[in-house]
């Protein structure tokens, strides 16, 4: 008689228990725990602050955060792809700025650098596509951008910027270019360190000055 009690009150409990109570524990599509719409939320107001610098038509093609001057502050590399105007030709156009944000005392979102020459246009990676490959955060105060694109002759660029605690600014501090031929199987890589680079800065760097990697 005990155990038939306790199954007849849990069921009157389970019946009196609010409506809400059970369509969250029940439905998928119910309404997000409150931790979850903060992290959407959070999210969406980190994407509202990068659009912001995505001025004149542009997007927001990437983005990545990390600790880019080595002191713990959290800053973004934000790479941003210009207005089309529908008249492109294949090869030309104007290449994608790569932005440096930094957070000011106050909490905002701060450009400190840019840069237009490293990433080329969305239709200057050839039959391979769009030649944006991605960014890295390699270490506190290092990140990566790379490229890359061609047809039968395939060629890559990793470009490593390091933050100068002396200049107080990020510096070239190595470039790897490959090329390979995708019928004759013959390969080549230039690896230069910031010896060979000398001491240049991330808005003043231009990778047309690099030497070519001509093959064999």
């Amino acid at each position: 008689m005990t155990l038939i009690l306790r199954i007849g009150c849990a069921c009157i409990a389970t019946l009196l228990a609010p409506a809400w109570a059970q369509a969250q524990a029940t439905n998928p599509y119910a309404r997000p725990t409150p931790s979850t719409t903060s992290a959407m939320q959070d999210k969406g107001k980190k994407m509202d602050e990068l659009e912001s610098f995505a001025t004149d038509g542009a997007r927001v093609l990437e983005s990545k955060s990390g600790d880019l001057a080595g002191d713990g502050r959290q800053g973004t590399v934000v790479v941003l792809d210009p207005r089309k105007t529908g008249n492109e030709k294949l090869g030309e156009g104007p290449g994608r700025t790569v932005l440096l944000l930094m957070r000011d005392q106050s909490g905002q979102l701060r450009k400190v650098a840019s840069n237009d020459r490293i990433v080329p246009c969305s239709t200057c990676g050839g039959i391979a596509g769009d030649p944006f490959g991605y960014t890295r955060i390699l270490a506190p105060g290092q990140f990566l951008i790379a490229t890359g694109g061609g047809s039968r002759e395939r060629w890559s660029d990793e470009y490593t910027f390091t933050w100068s605690t002396a200049r107080k600014d990020w510096l070239i501090s190595r470039v790897v270019r490959q090329s390979s031929d995708s019928e004759t199987g013959k390969e080549k890589q230039v690896d230069l360190t910031a010896k060979d680079l000398g001491d240049v800065s991330f808005k003043d760097f231009d990778p047309s000055r690099l030497p070519e990697v001509t093959l064999p």
